[in-house]
Parts: structure tokens; C-alpha cells; sequence
């Protein structure tokens, strides 16, 4: 119920889309939430899921077949990245696009075999897991020569998901700009929350990356400098 709940006030936000990360305790458990989120905000809204790796191949397999019926648009590493094989079996078999990628070592050497040899669909980066701007530009470029979307993955908090922003802007082969929910929450140290007005995510105008830090708040939470 918690999800739907989510999801409802993501959707009523102007928010184009929301991701669940279930649980992870049953197989039956994470299916009913991504049942429940879909009833709650009806057919066509964009719903995506990522179970952080908690299955082997052959449940990834079934959760995906039980995804394409709820018409999720993508499943986000259902398998640890670095199972290559597991991974190509698991797009070969299934409808659902298969995202991965986020955390390999060394992009974007490592995504390059990924979409040579078509381990997933679409490829992940983001500037805090995989070599700041340089490596997801590379990272990004190197997927659309091949004709494959690069997704940014979040940063976590808004001062460096301004940095994957403007990554993005530079971009044509990426839908949707991922950030954590509830958005307030996560802008932490900023003077304002990152700009976000009918679910799209807008470039500040100020210089550099734009961003303003709130150094009154960082030095009230601020326990100890080393």
C-alpha cells in the first residue's frame, strides 16, 4: 500500500513516471506491490521496476513475464550486473526492456561488451558511480553510436543530481532523469530544492552547474570537521 500511495502522489506531482524497489523479502510479495502500484495509477501511466539484483535467472525470468502483463515500460538489474550471461539470457527470453549497468567497474570499457553483445537494452550511468561527467559522456556516446539509450541513474542528493542534469541536457538518447522520492528530502545542502515544475526537470540559469549551497544548514548539521 505504501508504493501506491507513493506513486499516487508522484502521478498527482505532474511526475512522468515512478520506479519501485520492492522489498525483496518474497518473490509473491514484490509482485503484489508492483499489482497494487499499477492498479492505483491505471494503465497508462510510465511504471518501471528495479529489484536490485535479488533474483537468480530463472525468477527474473518469471517476474519479468509478470511485468510485461502489468505493462512496465523496463526491469532495472533483476540480475547483479556483472552476470553477463545471466543478464543476455534473460533479454533474449524476455519482451520488457532489461536496464543495467550502473555499477560496473571501469565504464565505459565494461558497458562496451554490454551492448556489443547485447547483455541488456539499455545502459545506466550517473556522475557519481561511473567517472564523474567525462565517464558518463563516454559512457552516453558510446551507447547512442550503437543505437542504445544511456538512462542517468540518480546521484542521491540534488547538488550532485545537478551535475547529471546537465548531463542529460547534452544527451539524445536519454528518456527520463531519475531522482529520489520525496524530492524535497533529498535536497539537502541546497538553498532550494532542484527546479521541478509538471514533472520536468529544468536547467538552472545561474553560473557553473547552478549550484547555490545553503551553508547555514550544512554548518547546523555539520557534526564534526576532520
Amino acid at each position: 500500500a505504501a508504493y501506491a500511495e507513493e506513486a499516487i502522489r508522484a502521478k498527482t506531482m505532474g511526475l512522468k513516471a515512478y520506479k519501485l524497489h520492492p522489498p525483496g523479502r518474497s518473490f509473491e510479495e514484490d509482485l503484489e506491490a508492483h499489482r497494487l502500484v499499477r492498479e492505483a495509477v491505471g494503465p497508462e501511466f510510465v511504471l518501471m521496476s528495479d529489484p536490485v539484483s535479488s533474483f537468480n535467472l530463472e525468477e527474473a525470468i518469471r517476474f519479468g513475464r509478470e511485468l510485461e502483463k502489468l505493462n512496465y515500460l523496463w526491469f532495472e538489474e533483476p540480475i547483479f550486473d556483472e552476470n553477463f550471461h545471466a543478464l543476455k539470457e534473460l533479454t533474449r527470453q524476455l519482451e520488457i526492456p532489461v536496464v543495467g549497468t550502473e555499477v560496473l567497474a571501469r565504464h565505459p570499457y565494461s558497458v562496451a561488451e554490454c551492448i556489443k553483445s547485447r547483455v541488456v537494452d539499455r545502459v545506466r550511468a550517473d556522475v557519481s558511480w561511473t567517472g564523474g561527467v567525462t565517464g558518463v559522456m563516454k559512457t552516453a556516446r558510446l551507447a547512442e553510436a550503437f543505437g542504445v539509450n544511456c538512462e542517468i541513474h540518480t546521484a542521491i542528493f540534488h547538488s550532485a543530481e545537478l551535475i547529471n542534469l546537465h548531463c542529460c541536457a547534452a544527451m539524445k538518447n536519454c528518456d527520463y532523469f531519475e531522482l529520489l522520492f520525496p524530492i524535497e528530502e533529498f535536497a539537502f545542502g541546497l538553498a532550494a530544492p532542484l527546479p521541478v515544475e509538471n514533472g520536468i526537470a529544468r536547467l538552472p540559469q545561474s553560473a557553473g552547474a547552478g549550484i547555490d549551497l545553503d551553508w547555514d544548514e550544512i554548518d547546523r548539521c555539520t557534526l564534526r570537521i576532520v
